[in-house]
């Protein structure tokens, strides 16, 4: 059983402009909330556990993820949605944010734990989640419980730095998760961020090295993913764009799909094999980028 954890919300976002002005759609997404969409398109009926709110966008929320075969095993509370404004230079998102006291930060480690069904296999998290407060330590430290109990833990740190209050707990926060996680997968402007200057492709050997990780992934936007093992690396490019849309939820799309292709994987893949999930994983993003904000493929559509 997949469960996935982390930040809901409400992107605005900017569709077009009009006599000077932007124009917005409300679209339900947050960094993990969309790894579970994606997911439950895939077809995993996947939990999630993350409080929604009880107000109108957590009903638009909740709605979305049923929809698209997410099981919502998150509490629904008396508190406001979190909301993104989503503004887009040639189709780059650029993002704001307000999540001060709202649902989805409304957490507890007994919430949580009371949340994960018998029979979990895999859990994911990432993102807004884990930048700061104690629901980022609450996180953190459920991740490396259910790490060290043989949970097959997943980790997108997807950095949010205008979140980051405290940047050395933060980095040691996401390398304490690196170092418990079975997959990582990590973009390359966030790994700059966390250790700037550094050659990102021995930074990311360095990493894994250090951890229980069977499969460390370093994105790189349109110049495609590395996909790093003990065994070495595998590059796969980029998937086509022919009518780009925007990005919004691609890195959350091609997540999804490597924890859909890899989940119970048993020892480390081969690099056929790594090829074949990272191709995967490519076509998913590229198919997202052709529609407005997060709206990750269905498997039927994957394999048509």
């Amino acid at each position: 059983m997949i469960v996935v954890g982390g930040e809901n919300l409400i992107d605005l976002v900017q569709v077009r402009e009009a006599d000077g002005l932007p124009e917005f759609r409300a679209v339900p997404g947050g960094s993990q909330y969309n790894c579970a969409l994606a997911l439950g398109r895939l077809g995993t009926s996947p939990r999630y556990i993350t409080p929604i709110s009880t107000d109108s966008m957590g009903a638009l929320l909740a709605g979305a993820l049923e929809k698209s075969g997410v099981h919502v095993q998150g509490a629904r509370v008396d508190a406001p949605s979190s909301l993104a404004v989503v503004t887009l230079d040639n189709g780059q998102p650029s993002y704001q944010f307000y999540r001060e006291d709202t649902a989805e930060r409304q957490v507890t480690m007994d919430s949580l734990t009371s949340s994960l069904p018998s029979d979990i296999s895999v859990f994911q998290i990432g993102s807004l989640s884990l930048c700061d407060g104690e629901d980022a330590d609450l996180w953190a430290d459920l991740f490396v419980s259910l790490a060290d109990k043989g949970v097959y833990c997943t980790l997108d740190p997807n950095v949010r730095a205008v979140f980051v209050k405290d940047r050395a707990s933060y980095v040691a926060r996401i390398e304490r998760m690196i170092t418990a996680a079975s997959l990582v997968k990590i973009s390359d402007e966030d790994l700059d961020w966390l250790y700037p200057g550094v050659d990102l492709i021995e930074k990311s050997k360095s990493l894994l090295a250090g951890s229980k990780a069977q499969v460390f992934v370093l994105t790189k936007g349109a110049e495609g993913s590395v996909f790093l093992t003990e065994n070495g690396m595998v590059s796969v490019p980029a998937d086509t764009v022919d009518n780009l849309a925007d990005t919004v939820g691609a890195g959350d799309t091609f997540m999804a799909a490597l924890i859909y292709q890899l989940q119970g994987q048993q020892g480390v893949p081969s690099n056929t094999d790594l090829a074949r999930v990272g191709a995967f994983a490519a076509k998913a993003a590229a198919i997202n980028c052709t529609r407005t904000g997060c709206n990750p493929p269905t498997l039927a559509e994957m394999t048509s």
